[in-house]
């Protein structure tokens, strides 16, 4: 039987389709463009999807691919982390491409330092190309706010280098989206966004294309996701596939079997009427009609000849699937059972494993699926078994009895798991989950895991199942994967006798605690109460507790519920008898005073290198008091010194943590706030020295961003504007969109301080504004929009920022930072176009804001402490106010003045002594 030929057969208009999509999007005519190839198993959706990836590799771009799989949804982002390490393996076997390798090795280093770390578990291939050291980076200490959020944001970073590094457009091909898990459907939306973060913000040529099977009882969550979300500005373009017409059959069996399409003509309306033109049908039975000798070729009439008599009365089944299932059922045994032990595994596992498994299960695999291949049902590449076709899988699949697949799949998970036992201190394990992707620790619980609790023939074996799952479940959380995550570690819950508590107290509290831990980075508050409700009960110490208490003050933080949260808090550390509280009447300038005097018995030096805490209680305790800081500075300004002075005498006391850092630049911060600006810049170069110190990159954003606004007092402001990139940068490689919105908001505000161009700040806004609509950032997105209005003033369009939505509208009415930034935004405006009513009405609401809206020190203080000044000489020379408006506008000069001594450069063009 002649190969099918490779070139399309009726799908010319489709593949026009999508290359005329990728040109569009990858030349930066579109914003963002991407396309999904639906249809019926069979009809040639992969098959279109690899013509245009020809097509993309021709023309010199790059081109990604990845496979869903029903029966591995349980390893982390599977598709995703194919498409990634078969590149870099490509590029690592590639010994032309090693000039380009430093490169990328260097940009890739440059772009994420040792963040690349997370993206090294999740593509083993990439530390090849980064070398031997890299995984000397990472800080096991190191905790992250959300970790799902990292990992998106790396792999934006890493196409976006890959991008610069070949200048070739990225195309993503990831076949088989209706098995997507819930982690690559929110990374590859991430890729796809526009602003803020998305590759399209960037610049970065980028195109998406996926095949989705219709007709199966589930419906496609990728394409449902993409379509439900407001945020692409680009275009959706699903392309439809059926089966071929009588018309494109005839001319594909014309070009197979080189005959004109009058001698195929009444072949192909037989195969037709049988196959009901079903691409993959017609393939499978032409080349059983070929074994069968019903389809040969004739040497006497040098061309192919049929039994169309034959052919005709030849009984089939009207479904693919019974068709493969009867082709497999004509195999010698040994074949058929081969190919029944690796359908349990999926469409594809290495070869390398493969013989791992003939050596645990003492059988012959190797040498029939060789058998196999030959036959067409599988393909070898890349070192790989792959099934030829999903469908092909399947049939094999159904060939196990349903009342035996528990067990097949508990007999192959147990046979593995003393090889997983022993992954990752076995070197040669180690090198082959390395060079093949798969874990076998992963593959043996996923194994376990679909057989069930009901498979369990030992009772021995439910403990060993659940730590299994306990391992793997830590595993998928290095891989970032927490969906998967919480799928193991609820399945080794599953697997937990009655009396568990009792009888494997540490195993349970494990399971839970982590299961808890997922369903917070997962958005999941009802697994989250009901997992925490079980350990709040069974728990036989209250510092057992803690892990679920500390989700839960981060779920009420999350849902804008600060005051509980805090309460929370508060109510933690007191039964660990840490008080946090302000006392008496002390005012913050008497905290940060008792402060400042117990650290001058410490020098720099000695601050520095001060023992790591090592207490767990401590360090969580630690972690709680770091999260009231950050709440209590939003909404308990005044009271926040007192936490931040907690946290400096528990980190000299009991040594530093990750939340150290943040003490000492919320003090920096406080210092300058009360005019002492020197003070202050010197504790926040402190906290910048002990963040590299300890290594905490999930405190690094909060450091960043307080302390860049006491810089900005000190070192030239343009120079300043750099540090808030660097501190979005950080946060959002810790998965911490909180401290990412509010560097972003900092660098547009002090931007407008340091006199960006108009048209440069309409467009920083645009972004800003897209960012955080896309997070839910409402306060910064309505603080923008009070910026953005300014911009709209001074610029001349009558345009005005839109106020959707009745929280943006709640929030406006109720926060205070809110309301001083619109008041002050209104005095300004009004006092440039000289409207005197307005400015007077306008500053007059800013001041009566002003009083309790931060503690700490922020630049934009300077900016309207100017703007004050100007408007308070103007409202004393234009009205009978003039005392009281000349003491204000005096005020400002006296401010200005001690800035002024702080920094020169920023402040010369402001005053002048």
């Amino acid at each position: 039987m002649p190969p099918l030929k490779s070139s399309m057969f009726g799908r010319n208009a489709e593949l026009s389709t999508v290359i005329g999509a990728y040109r569009r999007s990858v030349s930066g005519e579109s914003e963002c463009e991407l396309v999904t190839i639906s249809g019926q198993s069979g009809t040639g959706k992969s098959v279109l999807a690899c013509e245009f990836g020809k097509y993309v590799v021709s023309s010199g771009g790059i081109l990604l691919f990845g496979k869903f799989d029903q029966l591995q949804q349980g390893k982390p982002f599977s598709a995703l982390a194919a498409a990634f390490d078969q590149y870099c393996g490509m590029l690592v076997q590639n010994c032309g491409l090693s000039s380009a390798k430093q490169k990328l090795a260097h940009r890739v280093n440059d772009a994420l330092g040792r963040e690349v770390y997370h993206l090294v578990k999740l593509i083993p291939n990439l530390a090849n190309i980064l070398g031997p050291d890299m995984m000397n980076r990472i800080n096991h200490y190191e905790d992250c706010t959300n970790p799902k959020k990292r990992l998106q944001y790396l792999l934006c970073r890493f196409v976006e280098v890959i991008f610069i590094t070949f200048a070739a457009p990225v195309t993503l091909f990831l076949d088989d989206l209706q098995w997507a898990d819930p982690s690559s459907i929110a990374a590859v939306n991430q890729l796809l966004l526009v602003g803020g973060g998305g590759l399209k913000s960037r610049n970065t040529r980028f195109f998406f294309i996926g095949c989705n099977r219709v007709g199966e009882d589930n419906c496609n969550p990728f394409w449902k996701a993409i379509c439900n979300s407001e945020l692409l500005n680009g275009k959706l373009t699903n392309i439809q596939l059926d089966f071929m017409g009588e018309n494109t059959l005839n001319t594909m069996l014309s070009e197979t079997l080189c005959l004109s399409p009058r001698l195929t003509r009444a072949l192909s309306s037989v195969i037709y009427h049988k196959t009901k033109g079903n691409p993959l049908f017609v393939s499978r039975l032409m080349l059983s009609l070929s074994k069968d000798g019903l389809l040969r070729p004739s040497l006497s009439r040098g061309r192919w000849e049929w039994d169309e008599e034959k052919i005709v009365s030849q009984k089939l089944p009207d479904d693919v699937a019974e068709f493969l299932k009867r082709s497999i059922g004509k195999l010698p045994e040994d074949v058929k059972s081969s190919l029944r032990i690796l359908s349990c595994f999926g469409a594809s596992l290495s070869s390398a494993l493969v013989k791992t498994l003939e050596r645990a299960l003492d059988r012959t695999l190797v040498d029939s699926l060789d058998v196999a291949v030959v036959e067409g049902l599988l393909d070898k590449t890349d070192d790989r078994y792959r099934f030829s076709h999903d469908r092909i899988q399947e049939a094999a699949y159904n060939m196990i009895d349903i009342l035996d697949r528990c067990e097949c799949h508990f007999t192959y998970g147990m046979t593995l798991a003393p090889l997983a036992a022993g992954e990752e201190d076995d070197g040669i394990l180690r090198l082959l989950t390395a060079a093949t992707g798969d874990s076998i620790l992963l593959i043996a619980v996923n194994q376990l895991n679909l057989a069930g609790p009901e498979a369990v023939q030992d009772e021995s074996q439910y403990t060993i199942v659940a730590n299994l799952n306990l391992r793997a479940g830590k595993k998928a959380i290095e891989m970032s994967g927490f969906e998967a995550a919480y799928s193991y570690f609820d399945h080794g819950i599953s697997f937990l006798r009655k009396n568990h508590w009792k009888e494997h107290y540490t195993l349970s509290l494990e399971l839970f605690n982590f299961a808890a831990k997922c369903a917070l980075t997962n958005g999941d508050i009802n697994s989250l109460t009901l997992l925490s409700q079980q350990v709040l009960r069974m728990a036989r110490s209250f510092e057992d507790t803690l892990h679920v208490r500390y989700n839960t003050m981060c779920a009420l933080a999350f849902s804008s519920d600060l005051p509980k949260s805090i309460l929370t808090g508060f109510d933690v550390l007191s039964k660990l008898g840490i008080e946090v509280r302000g006392h008496g009447s002390r005012g913050v300038e008497a905290c940060v005073e008792e402060t400042k005097d117990l650290l001058l018995a410490y020098t720099d030096d000695e601050i520095l290198n001060t023992r790591r805490m090592t207490d767990p209680t401590m360090i969580m305790a630690m972690k709680f008091i770091g999260k009231l800081v950050t709440g209590m500075t939003q909404i308990m300004p005044e009271t926040a010194p007192f936490v931040t002075q907690r946290i400096i005498q528990l980190s000299l006391a009991h040594g530093m943590s990750p939340v150290s850092p943040i003490g000492f630049v919320h003090l920096g911060s406080y210092m300058a706030k009360l005019g002492d600006i020197s003070g202050g810049y010197n504790y926040v170069k402190l906290a910048r020295s002990l963040l590299d110190k300890v290594g905490s990159r999930e405190s690094a954003g909060e450091v960043i961003c307080f302390g860049t606004q006491v810089v900005a007092y000190v070192e030239p402001l343009q120079a300043a504007l750099e540090y808030h990139n660097k501190g979005y940068a950080v946060a959002m490689a810790s998965g911490d969109v909180f401290l990412a919105a509010v560097n972003f908001m900092l660098n547009v505000g002090n931007s407008v301080c340091a006199g960006v161009n108009l048209q440069t700040m309409r467009e920083k806004c645009d972004e800003a504004i897209k960012f955080f609509e896309e997070r839910k950032q409402v306060i910064f997105l309505v603080q923008t929009h009070c910026v953005q209005r300014s911009l709209f003033k001074l610029i001349g369009t009558d345009e005005e920022p839109k106020y959707v939505s009745a929280e943006e509208q709640k929030i406006f009415a109720t926060n205070n930072s809110v309301m001083t930034s619109y008041y002050y935004q209104k005095a300004y405006i009004s006092f440039t176009f000289r409207s005197f009513d307005d400015t007077k009405e306008n500053i007059e609401k800013y001041l009566a804001c002003i009083g309790n809206t931060w503690a700490n020190m922020f630049f934009a203080h300077a900016y309207q402490g100017f703007y004050v000044g100007l408007i308070s000489f103007w409202l004393a020379r234009k009205s009978r106010e003039e005392p009281q408006w000349h003491e204000r506008g005096n005020k400002s000069k006296l401010a200005l003045k001690k800035w002024a001594e702080s920094s020169m450069w920023t402040f010369e063009n402001k005053w002048e002594p």
